[in-house]
């Protein structure tokens, strides 16, 4: 129905609907006007729908389309076409026959739209604007400064989202911009534009001296000049390789700009039956491997969100899908500032902690079983007992660095969120590479050589060590953080008294009765121990204090700063 101010209300049946897709860009109707004459109503974006225009102010409407891009507003074109009774009955027959085709309807029904969808008469246009939502310019500026280089694949034109990037501070007013589009590759050959762009970043690179997270660039490129760069890679039509040029370019850039973007292009790198490299696992082939997060909120975005390592999805006014479909589902985008550099940044501390720890303790515990087989003459005699043996890992040492795991936070959360380049402490999975690996199996063995040699006639005790050193990597101290370490040092001390203090039945020997009580009633056994926990955790403590004091990092400075603040405000107060 269509509502007039100074006439009647006028009426439409509706016939048919000629469903969105994403390949088309645009939708349309068949309906009869109350008078028994049938139209096409057609809508979509102006590439879609210009090529198909017979008549109509074309030329004005693209100069208003083009105002209203470079202002930001999302624009659509509508058009209409007069169905005669012959033309009408032969779409009817076309969709009816696609919708029950068994096989390839998709395509058939493609194939129906294309013919019905011509010859059309442009109405005009229609621009709104697409606001950004709360918060969205921050949380991407603060994913810049952590060091993420952001992507950002659109179906907007690239003046549409051009602007967007602008307004949420992707691009910034002293970034210097690459353009690679249709338009251009149309006045140079696309070998001459890739190579000349390559040669603009690797110049300036140079004469800067900066590092890559440096460099100011921003790159745009529509979904066109994609397609034709990797398919001329693909094909060796030129001798250089376009899409090692093309990550070359991208990797140097702070923000890329993708529109005009299929949904098949934001996914995979090839399609094998259309022969499309494409965006997601391009990236996450090329040479360095960067682990990859997509993030959206419509269905379009679903194939985007399953190939990326890490999917979030959106829950929008744009359906479900992405939810669904995602890893992890937010309300807003920018809770994704907090989920990155909060919650991400402190479970890959905890969980780096709890690999390299795990390996510690058991070299702790074992490498001197090693070294007594060489006091045995090789006899396979266990250095421990066996109750030991069984509850070292499962009593002794889990819950601390199990509880470590779950609630460390070594800095505080305001800090995080103010201060996003302490993200970059952690970027690059540099807690869990082969220097920290080895770092860890070396205290292990030190302590584990410590401890065997220095109480020789001793039992050896790592239980103390282990849990001393889970203590000294502790940032964030909690009552539960007291009990569950000294409780299990605690319960070590009541398990061996009870073990050795007592005759159990069961038994038929009991090699470690009365032993813990003999070693607990000398001095120079309690000395020892002290002095040899003192030994084993002092390399750690002098590795933290040089390294604190001659090169800190971004995160060591955060640490320091609320105690300053705090002894502040306690001289004033």
């Amino acid at each position: 129905m269509i509502k007039r101010h100074c006439a009647a209300d006028e009426w439409f049946e509706l016939l048919h609907v000629l469903n969105f897709d994403s390949v088309r860009r645009r939708m349309s109707v068949i309906v009869r006007s109350s008078s028994g004459e049938r139209l096409l109503f057609c809508k979509g974006a102006d590439s879609s729908i210009f090529p198909r225009i017979v008549s109509g102010k074309v030329e004005q409407v693209k100069a208003r389309v083009e105002q209203n891009a470079v202002e930001g507003l999302r624009t659509l074109c509508v058009a209409y076409r007069r169905l005669s009774e012959a033309e009408y009955q032969e779409a009817s027959l076309r969709l009816d026959e696609a919708k029950l085709a068994l096989q390839d309807r998709e395509q058939r029904l493609a194939q129906a739209y294309d013919v019905i969808e011509r010859e059309l008469v442009l109405l005009g246009a229609t621009a709104v604007e697409d606001r950004l939502q709360e918060k969205a310019a921050d949380t991407i500026e603060s994913l810049h400064k952590a060091g993420m280089k952001v992507w950002v694949l659109t179906g907007d034109k690239m003046e549409t989202a051009a602007a967007t990037c602008y307004a949420s501070k992707l691009f910034r007013r002293s970034t210097q911009i690459l353009e690679l589009t249709k338009k251009r590759t149309e006045e140079q050959s696309l070998h001459d534009v890739l190579l000349e762009l390559d040669r603009l970043v690797l110049r300036q690179r140079s004469m800067s001296g900066l590092s890559v997270d440096c460099l100011d660039f921003g790159l745009i490129i529509d979904g066109a000049t994609l397609s034709a760069v990797l398919k001329a890679n693909q094909e060796g039509a030129a001798s250089c390789n376009y899409r090692e040029i093309f990550l070359e370019i991208s990797r140097n850039c702070s923000a890329v700009l993708c529109c005009r973007m299929a949904p098949l292009q934001k996914a995979q790198v090839r399609e094998r039956q259309v022969r499309e490299l494409q965006i997601v696992k391009l990236i996450k082939a090329s040479k360095e491997h960067p682990i990859t997060l997509a993030i959206g909120d419509g269905a379009n975005d679903v194939s985007m969100i399953l190939e990326a390592h890490v999917g979030i999805g959106i829950m929008g006014k744009e359906g479900r899908q992405a939810a669904r479909n995602s890893d992890y589902a937010i309300p807003k985008f920018k809770h994704l500032k907090k989920m990155l550099l909060v919650h991400g940044h402190y479970y890959y501390i905890r969980i780096a902690e709890l690999v390299q720890y795990f390996f510690y303790k058991n070299v702790c515990f074992i490498f001197p079983q090693f070294l007594y087989q060489f006091f045995c003459g090789f006899s396979q005699q266990p250095l421990y007992d066996t109750a030991y043996l069984t509850l070292y890992n499962i009593s002794f040492t889990s819950l601390p660095i199990l509880l470590f795991s779950l609630v460390e936070q070594h800095v505080g959360v305001d800090a995080l969120q103010r201060d996003p380049s302490l993200y970059r402490d952690v970027r690059k999975n540099s807690l869990l590479r082969w220097p920290v690996f080895l770092y860890w199996t070396c205290l292990g063995v030190f302590d584990a050589v410590v401890f065997f040699f220095g109480a020789y006639f001793l039992f050896d005790n790592t239980t103390f060590t282990s849990n001393g050193q889970l203590a000294l990597d502790t940032h964030h101290w909690t009552w539960i953080n007291h009990f569950v370490i000294w409780g299990s040092l605690l319960f070590y001390v009541i398990f061996s008294l009870l073990w050795g203090g007592i005759i159990w039945p069961f038994l038929n020997y009991q090699r470690m009765y009365y032993v813990f009580m003999q070693m607990l009633s000398s001095g120079p056994a309690w000395l020892s121990i002290i002095l040899l926990v003192t030994v084993s955790l002092l390399p750690d403590v002098i590795k933290k204090v040089l390294c604190r004091a001659m090169c800190p990092t971004a995160t060591e400075r955060a640490q320091v700063r609320p105690r300053r603040a705090s002894r502040s405000r306690n001289v004033f107060l």
